[in-house]
């Protein structure tokens, strides 16, 4: 399969042929594609590419791959300081946390040093952990059945006997119970392998799905809208299960059933940047301050900015990215931005509507604290952690005054960004430890 990689935010040109003379490109059956893609996907505002002009394309902050038919457009974050293969890995890293998927790190840098575009590594650790658990045993369970047998098992239903059997009484309307592998956990697992092997283009890959395939040979075959997702439950008997059925989900609710154009099969397997550096920067925000003392909420919690005077109504609901509370009074805000900072430019490139969003939690929350937390770049400065401060001007609404603070946290290497939030809040100072 031939695969067009870019970065975030990289140009790409519109030929007659893919990957014309060497340079990136695609074809005008592949833009009209992308753009039902990005309308079947429901994208923010300029899709998922932008026309930077008639004859090129511009990539936008979603990452993971497109693939249509035989060509592929990989899409990979753009974090300064990594090569390809080491911004692969880390994005599974982001992944692995946000999505609760329990991948090994060295099963991501493996498969990310063998040049596998970010779908084929996906579907690879997504089999290898799959055949783990078939050699392990596919879990089994009573199952109820309804059927019109030929001899009496398990309950006669009487009602349905006299009513759906009268003209043939030598059969017998009965619900029973049989232990079987065909659950509806098993029916997504096979559901989603069978819709892989249409998506692989992988032969290794290919290969191991249909020995999947076969491992599940007594589990029912059904569409991805028919999966009963409500009839999941997870004890101790299948716990083992639950990271496959999280990777099980991403593939099959992120799936697009149909993004074709000139004859053109595609399926996508896409991240929002601004919400995976979000989600991720408050998982580790949770897991560094939750010991320390602090309550913290993300995507919370929710206030409401204005009442209306005569109907009493409350409107422009607010919801800071993550923030720190003692019992249960806020103490700072963290507002992540995935953008990208720059010294040169006016006030580094801070927008003002991400100001003016800042002050309006300051107003509500009555904060002290405020921070606007970018990934880390050279533009932005020498060295990650926080760079400027200031204070809101005005009367603060609890009598203190109240402070917005610019940082930034470098992502080249994930096992430091724990250290550089508590460095970003210490360095305020924000008192981290729970008082005694």
């Amino acid at each position: 399969m031939n695969v067009l990689t870019l970065r975030e935010h990289e140009t790409f040109a519109i030929c007659d042929t893919f990957s014309c003379a060497g340079r990136k490109s695609v074809t005008h059956a592949q833009v009209d594609a992308l753009e039902r893609l990005s309308q079947r996907l429901k994208a923010a505002k300029g899709g998922l590419f932008t026309h930077a002009n008639r004859t090129t394309l511009k990539a936008r902050q979603y990452v993971g791959v497109v693939q249509l038919g035989a060509e592929a457009i990989e899409i990979i974050p753009k974090i300064d300081g990594l090569d390809e293969q080491n911004t692969r890995t880390n994005l599974f890293r982001m992944l692995a946390r946000t999505r609760r998927l329990e991948i090994h790190e060295a099963d991501i840098a493996l498969l990310a040093a063998q040049n596998l575009n970010i779908l084929e590594i996906y579907i690879r650790l997504f089999c290898d952990k799959l055949f783990a658990e078939v050699h392990r045993g596919l879990i089994s369970r009573y199952e109820r059945h309804t059927d019109n047998l030929p001899a009496l098992r398990g309950k006669l239903l009487t009602g349905l006997q006299a009513t759906l059997n009268v003209f043939q009484p030598e059969r017998f309307r009965c619900e029973f119970d049989e232990f079987t592998v065909d659950t509806p956990l098993n029916r997504v697992l096979k559901t989603t392998v069978r819709f892989l092997r249409r998506v692989t283009r992988h032969d290794d890959n290919a290969r191991r799905l249909a020995e999947l395939d076969l491992a599940l040979d007594g589990v029912s075959d059904v569409s991805a809208a028919a999966l009963e997702w409500h009839r999941l439950h997870f004890d101790r008997a299948n716990r083992r299960y639950a990271s496959l059925v999280a990777m099980a989900r991403l593939i099959l609710q992120n799936r697009t059933q149909d993004v074709t154009a000139g004859g053109l099969e595609g399926f996508s397997l896409l991240f929002d940047m601004n919400e995976l550096f979000e989600e991720y920067i408050g998982e580790v925000a949770r897991e560094v301050f939750t010991p320390l003392g602090w309550q913290v909420a993300l995507q919370g919690p929710s206030r409401y900015l204005l009442q209306d005077r005569e109907s009493g109504a409350q409107v422009f609901q607010t919801q800071p990215d993550i923030t720190g509370s003692r019992d249960g009074n806020p103490a700072w805000i963290i507002d992540t931005k995935w953008k990208r900072l720059d010294e040169q430019e006016r006030n580094q490139g801070i927008a003002q509507a991400d100001v003016y969003q800042m002050l309006g939690y300051a107003r509500r929350y009555d904060v002290e604290n405020l921070f606007l937390l970018y990934p880390h770049q050279p533009a932005a400065g020498d060295t990650p952690g926080l760079q400027r401060s200031f204070h809101f001007l005005g009367d603060a609404s609890g009598g203190h005054a109240q402070h917005l603070h610019v940082a930034t946290v470098d992502l080249t290497d994930l096992r430091n960004v724990s250290a550089q939030l508590i460095s970003i809040l210490d360095g305020v100072p924000v008192t981290l430890t729970q008082p005694a």
